[in-house]
């Protein structure tokens, strides 16, 4: 079903303007961040024979990778190097991006018809609405079922991977949640802290910090000019206070309303603003974005920073004398939690591709651990977990992401429309959202923009409550459904509770 997307804006705001190139906040693609700044072209020496056209003139096939997978950079050189070694007949042309400057580009090329041969879904976009925009080919047409048969059981979904049982996309990593937070423990003990564990206690740390750094560090530090990951800090903290919000991109109600002016969120929202108030945030935190938040942090800049375990393969290979550790959200409620991560869609073969063949081999080849040493190498780092059998028990070895990966496994699932109704994935390819959104809310919380956020709020939540409905109407679903009533936050939902259900 293809239908007219629907676009909620709210021009009661001066902030809209400046925000309107924010581009989205991060989705399903709970993938990660990941967010890197370079384009990286990486070529074959040789120049042999075109796929199944052998003839010693034929130029290599240049095969277009794209994605935002900074973090990995120099597994995926390596990887790259092996590859071409293996098939002279491909060069390989890579380009590495932001999530959001991915996001904002990759629909221009698609409808240009220029777009790359392998590349995510973007983080603004949910499967079934790319595949019906004819954006990817049925990636099981071109892999072998021993490829397919080598990823952990359950990892690829319905509606994440496959759509109607056909598998167009793979996970590039085992979903984690994106929101713990990462602490430098020199400056923490420098400054005398324990790791604090409520809102008041993060508050109290990120002022004292400051304080002690006299200017050469801070409290916190976060890419305030990434929609996706000021979207990420605002849910968490206003899940970490008990409110019941749903992950980026996706849409609940509580009592029939979009839950954007719930006192949880702007507890959350209040957290934010006391911190940036109380000047313990690093100062140009509004305007760069993730991976330059990492960085300086890494360097010793603030002693908080929110990111997701892509940083840790990054740090350990970069600082490897930076000392650091990772922490839960800090809480404000007993029923305070962290959502769950969820396997995200990632790479698929572009439809318009000439080289689909090609296109599979590269796939393949990323995730084969017999010939080549890529889920080996950013698992052994710290990277990420991997999605293959057997690669984590061998290779998972690293210290920290030992760590993350046990405080991100205590995440609580929660309630999601599309396991209720499969309908509602059309309703997620006719609702656009609100502007500004959560994501741009915060932007404006870290650059001072609004005399007072709770209002923003409260128009977000009574504009978008409108905008889903209509949406609702459009898509044949129930508007009713986004409530789940049976809901208690802090508590994972089960398949026992969509089934008991009214």
């Amino acid at each position: 079903m293809k239908m007219k997307k629907l676009l909620c804006v709210l021009l009661t705001f001066a902030l809209v303007a400046a925000l309107a190139g924010c581009g989205k906040t991060e989705g399903n693609n709970a993938s990660s961040d990941n967010a890197g700044k370079t384009t990286n072209t990486q070529t074959s020496e040789s120049e042999k024979t075109e796929e199944n056209k052998t003839t010693e003139t034929t130029e290599p096939i240049v095969l277009r990778v794209c994605d935002w997978s900074d973090s990995t950079a120099a597994a995926r050189e390596k990887f790259h190097e092996e590859f071409m070694k293996n098939n002279p007949d491909i060069k390989i042309e890579y380009s590495c991006m932001t999530i959001d400057q991915f996001s904002n580009s990759v629909v221009l090329a698609i409808s240009g018809g220029d777009a790359p041969d392998l590349f995510p879904v973007p983080s603004n976009m949910n499967l079934p609405t790319a595949v019906a925009s004819d954006w990817y080919l049925p990636m099981q047409d071109y892999v072998s079922q021993e490829f397919i048969d080598s990823f952990i059981d359950g990892t690829l979904e319905e509606g994440k991977q496959r759509i109607n049982g056909v598998l167009y996309t793979v996970p590039e990593n085992k979903g984690m949640t994106h929101s713990l937070i990462f602490y430098n423990t020199d400056i923490l003990e420098q400054c005398g802290l324990e790791v604090p564990t409520t809102f008041e206690e993060f508050r109290n740390a990120c002022k004292v910090v400051t304080e002690k750094g006299n200017g050469e560090f801070y409290g916190l530090i976060e890419g305030g000019n990434q929609a996706n990951r000021c979207d990420v800090m605002l849910r968490a903290f206003a899940q970490a206070a008990g409110g019941k919000i749903a992950v980026s991109n996706e849409a609940l109600t509580v009592n029939g309303r979009a839950p954007y002016d719930s006192p949880e969120v702007k507890l959350a929202a209040k957290l934010i603003s006391d911190i940036v108030n109380d000047g313990s945030v690093y100062p140009d935190t509004a305007s760069i974005a993730a991976p330059e938040a990492r960085e300086l942090f890494a360097q010793g800049k603030a002693a908080f920073l929110m990111q997701g375990n892509w940083c840790i393969g990054a740090w350990d290979s970069t600082y490897p004398d930076f000392h650091y550790s990772v922490m839960a959200v800090p809480k404000a409620s007993p029923n305070g939690y962290t959502a769950a991560g969820e396997n995200g869609t990632w790479m698929g073969i572009y439809k318009q591709t000439k080289h689909p063949e090609a296109a599979a081999r590269y796939i393949e080849a990323l995730y084969d651990t017999e010939t080549y040493s890529y889920q080996a190498d950013v698992v052994s780092a710290g990277s990420y977990i991997s999605v293959i059998k057997g690669v984590n028990e061998k290779y998972l070895t690293n210290e920290k992401m030992k760590k993350y990966y046990e405080l991100a496994s205590e995440g609580v699932a929660i309630p999601i429309a599309t396991t209720r109704d499969t309908g509602f994935y059309d309703f997620y390819g006719v609702v656009a959202g609100c502007t500004p959104n959560l994501a741009n809310i915060c932007q404006g919380i870290f650059s001072n923009s609004f005399e007072n956020v709770d209002e923003v709020l409260d128009q977000l939540a009574e504009a978008e409550t409108k905008n889903w409905q209509a949406g609702c109407e459009l898509a044949g679903v129930d508007f009713s459904k986004l409530e789940f009533d049976n809901w208690e936050a802090g508590k994972p939902y089960t398949d026992a509770d969509y089934s008991n259900l009214k």
